[in-house]
């Protein structure tokens, strides 16, 4: 399990990366809107296009912490049947909940590519600028898509776990890792 480890601290330490800056854009966004709603009270005079430019903005910066929730389990987990059960029966549960999770973020990059490729054919653009959204859905889409190999890492993981019989690692165990009910 040594180099599976360091494979999802790796994929942990780089989504950290991603969300950080997703999380940068995001303030970018909240500071430029008040900054426009402040010039609109004082003054009249809105940040033209604004608007346009943090709707390209929000799809990216939402889907550049999907890779992080995924690579650190943020997601919530319900443990009561697996705990009644036992720990053999828990970590096949865990297994089957990263399956179940790896289709979801299969299905929805898949979903959201699609939608991307109907934007670019109809070539839609912004209200006011008129800028081409494809290419901000594109960036999210990828986002999302990297949510496929991580979670995929993540079931390896698991099965492993579940077929050697091996405890999940204490950072998974609900203090920083997924929210146990």
């Amino acid at each position: 399990m040594g180099s599976i480890d360091r494979l999802e601290r790796r994929i942990r330490g780089w989504t950290r990366a991603v969300a950080i800056i997703g999380l940068g854009g995001l303030l970018v966004i909240s500071i430029t809107t008040m900054l426009d709603v402040g010039l609109r009270w004082l003054v009249n005079a809105p940040i033209r296009g604004l608007n346009d430019i943090n709707a390209l903005a929000v799809a990216i910066v939402i889907a550049a912490c999907f890779p992080l929730v995924v690579a650190e389990r943020q997601n919530i987990t319900i443990r009561f049947l697996g705990g009644a059960l036992g720990p053999g029966i828990s970590r096949w549960l865990d297994a089957f909940g990263s399956a179940l999770l790896l289709a979801y973020v299969g299905v929805l990059g898949w979903q959201l590519a699609l939608y991307t490729a109907d934007l670019a054919e109809a070539g839609r653009t912004t209200w006011f600028l008129l800028l081409p959204v494809t290419p901000s859905w594109v960036v999210a889409s990828v986002l999302v898509l990297l949510c496929v190999p991580i979670q995929a890492v993540a079931f390896a993981v698991d099965v492993v776990r579940a077929v050697t019989g091996a405890p999940p690692p204490p950072e998974q165990d609900g203090v920083t890792g997924s929210t146990a009910l």
